[in-house]
This record gives structure tokens, C-alpha cells and sequence, in this order.
């Protein structure tokens, strides 16, 4: 759908002016404080493409976290150094509480697993640091964002696993020869979210949304209350 990409694309610009102006904000306070130390971040789920498009240019140490580390990370851009490293969302123990200054998650919760995979998940980042932005899209929405097809994931997983192989879908592609296996993984996989269940995950934060012709797109949890506005 070349409209939800332009869609997409749209809200991406305006959440990264927002978010490049607070990270500016939230490194010259952090240095202020201590002495010139530099912004400690922890990306979970991050590339660092999604910082290149940021455009934003601060001293700032970006540990990013996936289950496979991204070795074709630069370790650095602009004032901005990467590191790269393994690691589960939902088990985040080999760093202690309030070990960064900010946690940044795009598009990742909704792929964690089970609604307990997804509490674990979003309770490490809450316990990781005292700023917060975590994005993800809205159930609510009528388009399901990663197949980018209208309705699909209102309906129950079974059958959205026996339609999906036959619906001119975006991305997925090895569901065309796939067995049913593959198609169940595909749908759950993904477990999109509401409002009541982002301010259930997130009580102390702000729940910003991105909306299109009046529907939630996605939301953003930011940390602490008040900051992101």
C-alpha cells in the first residue's frame, strides 16, 4: 500500500523532530549535571539507520540490543558512538536499574511474544532508565501495519493464518511456499496493542498518538510525564 508507506513515512519525520530536539535537550541537561558526561542510551530492537534518519547530533553513547548484533554497525557518527550487542528485551538483567539515561524501542514490543513476554519486556525498559520512548502501532487501527492489509489481524489467528498465504500481503514473502507452520509463526508473532493495554504496560508515562482521519495509528509511551510535551 504506497499510501500507508507514505503514511508511515509522514509520522516518522514528525516523531524524529520531536525526539531530536528532546534527546538534544535531555544530552546538554545530562552533562550540565555531570560534569560534560555524555547521554547513555539503550536502543532495544535498534539500527543504527533509524539514528542516521534521527539527524540528530548530540554526544551520546548508544548501546543497541537485539537477538543478533547488528557486526555491520558503525562504532561511530558525528558525536555518536554504537555499540552493538546480543541481548533478549525480556531479560535485561546484565545491566542494573537506571543503568542509561533513555531507552528507545521502535516497533518492537508487539513482536516480543505473549502478553507475559510483553510485561517482562516493557518492565525492563521502564526499570533501565528514567526517560523513556517506546512506539508501537495500534490495534485499532483497520491496517495491519506489518502486511499492510486492511482488517487481517481483527480476525481470529487461525484464520488469519490460512488467508495471509493468499493475500497479496507486503513482505512475508516465504509464506507463498510455506507451510501452515509458517503462517501460524507469521501471525503470532505479531500481538498489536491498545490503548487501555499501553497505559496498563506503561501507568507512569504519557501516552502520546499518532492519528490518521481520527484513528490511532500508533502510540508512544514517554517517560516521565510531561517531558515529551
Amino acid at each position: 500500500m504506497p499510501m500507508l508507506d507514505k503514511l508511515s513515512a509522514s509520522f516518522r519525520g514528525k516523531r524524529n523532530l520531536l525526539l531530536a530536539r528532546r534527546l538534544g535537550e535531555l544530552a546538554a541537561a545530562i552533562a550540565k549535571r555531570n560534569g560534560g558526561r555524555r547521554l547513555k542510551v539503550i536502543d532495544i530492537g535498534g539500527a543504527p539507520g533509524f539514528w542516521t534518519t534521527l539527524e540528530a547530533d548530540m554526544p551520546a553513547d548508544i548501546t543497541m540490543v537485539n537477538i543478533e548484533p547488528d557486526k555491520t554497525a558503525p562504532a561511530r557518527s558525528g558525536r555518536i558512538a554504537f555499540e552493538s550487542v546480543a541481548g533478549d528485551a525480556r531479560d535485561l538483567k546484565r545491566w542494573p536499574d537506571r543503568a542509561f539515561d533513555l531507552v528507545i524501542s521502535n516497533s518492537v514490543i508487539e513482536h516480543v511474544g505473549s502478553w507475559g513476554d510483553i510485561v517482562r519486556a516493557t518492565s525492563e525498559m521502564r526499570r533501565l532508565a528514567g526517560h523513556g520512548w517506546v512506539q508501537t502501532p495500534a490495534f485499532g487501527f483497520p491496517v495491519e501495519p506489518h502486511f499492510a492489509l486492511p482488517l487481517v489481524h481483527w480476525l481470529p489467528v487461525q484464520m488469519r493464518a490460512a488467508l495471509l498465504p493468499h493475500l497479496p500481503r507486503q513482505g512475508y514473502e516465504h509464506l507463498d511456499h510455506g507451510t501452515v507452520g509458517d503462517a501460524r509463526r507469521a501471525v503470532e508473532e505479531i500481538n498489536l496493542l491498545t490503548g487501555r493495554e499501553m497505559r496498563f504496560l506503561f501507568p507512569e508515562a504519557d501516552l502520546l498518538r499518532e492519528r490518521v482521519a481520527g484513528l490511532t495509528k500508533s502510540f508512544i509511551a514517554a517517560w516521565p510525564v510531561g517531558w515529551w510535551r
